[in-house]
């Protein structure tokens, strides 16, 4: 197999035209995390080690991924289809098990809230709605309390954040689910795309969305949640 830093070194030439130094390693990270940065002319490459032995063809894949994340350019779909059928894959799924309960305490952000622990919601929805096949990628909450946007799957980390908004025990338990499992059909569908299905919210992802058990009761709260802290914001606007 190349090494990783000729993969990505070929890929950016391929994105760019532009020949870079590469500083490519594996990396202990608690999940299938991969990062990248542009530092002093050199593109620096941590990559999940649990990806130490994948396929030539998954690293050119994720090179692809990251280096067009990088020069804000849109990643071919079949290079997407390629890693995140690796990531989801049962192997791949059992591994990152294993990894998380070892390094699991390393992580920079807790997926326990205070109401609401993300990884128990995981495992109850990927056994419920995805036959368990689902690879969990790295969860966290956000940092902050939003008014509209309340979940954000990052194909690039394999990483889903959930809104601070929704860990309130005052929020349902069944909302809170549904946010994250709408994420979670990001990584089933964008792992199924099509070059015709190019959209995140198609028509197949939104009809596999309407099978949430409570999916009405859910949008209906959500609606409501949104509409309450946006007026909560404007007063805090005023008399701030």
């Amino acid at each position: 197999m190349a090494e990783p830093g000729g993969i990505f070194s070929d890929a950016y030439k391929d994105i760019t035209g532009k020949d870079i130094s590469v500083s490519a390693r594996f990396y202990k990270y608690s999940g299938v995390k991969s990062t990248i940065r542009l530092k002093d002319g050199v593109l620096e490459v941590k990559i999940s080690d649990l990806l130490s032995d994948a396929p030539e063809k998954v690293l050119t894949a994720l090179a692809y991924i990251l280096i067009s994340k990088i020069r804000r350019k849109e990643c071919p779909k079949v290079y997407q289809k390629v890693y995140r059928l690796w990531v989801n894959s049962q192997e791949m799924n059992l591994r990152h098990r294993e990894v998380r309960k070892d390094r699991g305490h390393k992580a920079r952000h807790n997926p326990k809230g205070s109401a609401y622990d993300l990884c128990e919601l995981f495992e109850e929805l990927n056994e419920q709605y995805f036959s368990g096949v689902l690879s969990m990628p790295s969860l966290c909450w956000g940092t902050r309390v939003t008014v509209r946007k309340y979940g954000h799957y990052d194909p690039s980390k394999h990483a889903i954040l959930i809104s601070r908004t929704l860990d309130n025990e005052k929020v349902p338990r069944f909302v809170t689910g549904f946010v994250l499992y709408h994420e979670m059909l990001h990584i089933m569908h964008d792992a199924k795309q099509t070059d015709y299905q190019n959209r995140s919210h198609h028509k197949a992802f939104r009809d596999d969305e309407k099978l949430f058990e409570k999916y009405s009761e859910a949008e209906r709260w959500l609606k409501m949640l949104s509409v309450k802290n946006v007026v909560k914001k404007k007063v805090f606007g005023l008399f701030g």
